[in-house]
């Protein structure tokens, strides 16, 4: 029986014609690994920047033993050559992280990084006046994603505009998708969510993407 199956297939595939292709539609499924909350600056840093090219899963991933020299071995190679949009003064910073949460240094917990000499790393935190468009824009790392008129990973700012052009509650719907995330919503790649962000933040930003 086996034998005749395969014949019978053979027999299938010669019959195609050279260069013949099946179209796929391949759905990926939704993210849901997330990076393990910490009070160490890198955590934010990760969280804005990692989960733009690549999953948590590849950061699961890597072996328990890793030691910092090779988190930061990791991160440099993330951003030359792979061209990742953090600056150079934020990479021990995430490797400190990296290496404490995922790495050999685990047991050192949330042991704080020395960074004497360094500016200090503040994540933005609700207030009663929220950061204006363009630095929520800027401290999140948007733009490496985003540009008003053109696709870059994620979609234009202006095509979030003719999308939810329709909608009442557009900007509840959009500030909701900048700090939950998603994916499949625009293409194959997700959208890290940025629940670091307070609902007056997304707001601002929401405003901002569908003022454009």
């Amino acid at each position: 029986m086996r034998y005749t199956l395969i014949c019978i297939l053979l027999a299938v595939a010669s019959t195609l014609t050279p260069g013949f292709a099946i179209a796929l539609d391949i759905q990926l499924p939704p993210e849901t690994a997330v990076f393990k909350p910490s009070k160490l600056p890198g955590y934010m840093l990760a969280q804005r920047n990692c989960m733009i090219c690549h999953s948590v899963h590849y950061i699961q991933s890597q072996p328990l033993t890793s030691t910092r020299d090779y988190w930061e071995a990791t991160v440099k190679k993330m951003r030359v050559p792979f061209g990742a949009k953090f600056a150079d003064e934020d990479i021990p910073v995430i490797v400190d992280y990296l290496v404490k949460t995922y790495g050999a240094e685990r047991n050192s917990g949330t042991a704080a990084l020395n960074t004497a000499g360094k500016p200090e790393i503040v994540a933005l935190t609700a207030t009663s006046e929220p950061a204006d468009a363009k630095a929520l824009l800027a401290a999140n790392n948007c733009m490496a994603c985003h540009a008003i008129d053109k696709q870059i990973v994620g979609p234009a700012f202006r095509n979030v505009v003719a999308k939810y052009a329709s909608k009442a509650n557009a900007a509840t719907l959009v500030a909701r998708n900048i700090r939950d995330g998603g994916s499949n919503k625009w293409g194959p790649v997700s959208m890290p969510a940025f629940g670091h962000l307070s609902d007056a933040e997304a707001d601002v930003l929401a405003h901002y993407v569908l003022s454009q």
